[in-house]
């Protein structure tokens, strides 16, 4: 069963108990644990830090002080016990029977992956919202400069033609009037030149 991070030594019961200790299945505080590594007969036991709450010992199936099969849980010390461990040091603690509170804790862990799925479904789908958004908005930024660029193709166009119309006009007055000159000089030139002849017919 795990041992939660504020569970006190259950040596000296009054420390934290911040070391777990894989042998014995208890929390021991710093001092606690120094003494019992100092101990032979527990010398090489091997310790892990329970400060963590994420940490969870590894139990064991059977009690180590009686070899009986754990059927209980005991709810005051958060420990397994056989039936010998409930009439000696728990007894008169309230006692689970030890496959109830395996059902409880896996209903408690279904309800919390089916809590954390639900939060991770509803946050994939604001983010599908959220990015379609964001696509809808660049489609219509994009559709806005398209527009705004065949406007002024359009202005570009039109004030082509016009200027090619409006020289074309002053070309064509010019024109006009060019023609205009060179047909009176040719008149001109046609009288002179008629006058001319009959100047020497005397």
């Amino acid at each position: 069963m795990a041992q939660a991070a504020s569970k006190t030594c259950e040596i000296c019961v009054s420390a934290l108990g911040s070391w777990y200790c894989l042998d014995c299945e208890q929390c021991f505080c710093e001092n606690c644990k120094a003494l019992h590594s100092r101990q032979k007969i527990s010398a090489n036991h091997e310790f892990k830090e329970a400060s963590n709450s994420d940490f969870i010992p590894e139990v064991k199936s059977k009690c180590t002080d009686h070899n009986e099969v754990f059927s209980f849980v005991c709810i005051a010390c958060d420990v397994p016990v056989c039936v010998c461990c409930v009439t000696e040091k728990h007894n008169g603690h309230k006692l689970s029977k030890l496959k109830d509170t395996i059902a409880q804790l896996n209903t408690k862990i279904e309800k919390e992956i089916l809590a954390k799925m639900d939060k991770t479904s509803g946050n994939v789908t604001k983010l599908k919202h959220a990015i379609s958004f964001f696509n809808g908005q660049v489609e219509t930024v994009i559709k806005t400069i398209a527009e705004e660029g065949d406007k002024i193709k359009l202005m570009v166009d039109q004030y082509t033609a016009k200027r090619i119309a409006s020289i074309q006009e002053k070309a064509r007055i010019e024109s006009k009037r060019l023609s205009s000159i060179l047909s009176n000089h040719k008149i001109a030139f046609g009288n002179a030149y008629a006058l001319k002849q009959q100047e020497n017919k005397y």
